[in-house]
């Protein structure tokens, strides 16, 4: 009798154990879908590959131990929006990262462009959405971060924080995300995250 009710009682427990490393490891959000789906394939068939008009970067699959957990791709400029480009999509899949980053650069002029990005960390379940200016000249490109000197280009071109959101959701909502939802069945949209935090730098500008 005591073997049985020893032998229930380890059972529940592996149950138990089961279904809290079920729950952990369930995406929280549609980047976590992102992060542990493409971490599952990105050495032999990554899931990115099935979206059209993305380039999986061609070193990949490697074995390089620089950047061998470091995978990345970027859209044809075919099927991105006219004044877009460069939509790329990065992981770090190091424990002490585990990242994804979505970036594109949106052009002002012939030698200045915004640079956004939205990098999600999945150990805290935070998307984090900056800017910098990025200046083209003699065939070398300076990025400017600092915050008072991109408000100052954002004014002299006129561009509010409600039109580098339009720009965010054109690319990262309307392209990347959707693109996503066709390729994989999603429980999340671009209308609906999921469970994160989005911190965005010009919230407050």
């Amino acid at each position: 009798m005591k073997k049985k009710i020893i032998s229930l009682a380890i059972l529940c427990v592996l149950a138990l154990s089961a279904g809290i490393y079920y729950y952990v490891h369930q995406p929280k959000n549609i980047f976590d879908e992102i992060y542990q789906e493409t971490q599952k394939t990105y050495q032999s068939n990554n899931i990115l590959g099935n979206i059209k008009g993305f380039d999986i970067d061609n070193i990949w699959p490697t074995d390089d131990p620089n950047i061998v957990k470091t995978p990345s791709g970027q859209y044809i400029e075919s099927v991105i929006s006219n004044g877009y480009s460069n939509v790329r999509i990065g992981f770090n899949f190091r424990l002490t990262q585990k990242t994804v980053s979505i970036s594109f650069k949106k052009e002002l002029d012939s030698k200045v462009s915004l640079s956004l990005w939205s990098m999600y960390s999945a150990k805290d379940q935070t998307l984090t959405k900056t800017i910098e200016i990025l200046i083209k000249e003699n065939d070398s490109n300076d990025y400017i971060d600092n915050e008072s000197e991109v408000k100052s280009y954002l004014k002299k071109y006129g561009i509010t924080t409600k039109d580098l959101d339009s720009y965010y959701d054109k690319i990262v909502n309307q392209k990347v995300l959707k693109d996503w939802c066709s390729i994989y069945d999603s429980k999340f949209s671009p209308e609906n995250y999921g469970d994160v935090t989005v911190k965005t730098q010009w919230k407050d500008w």
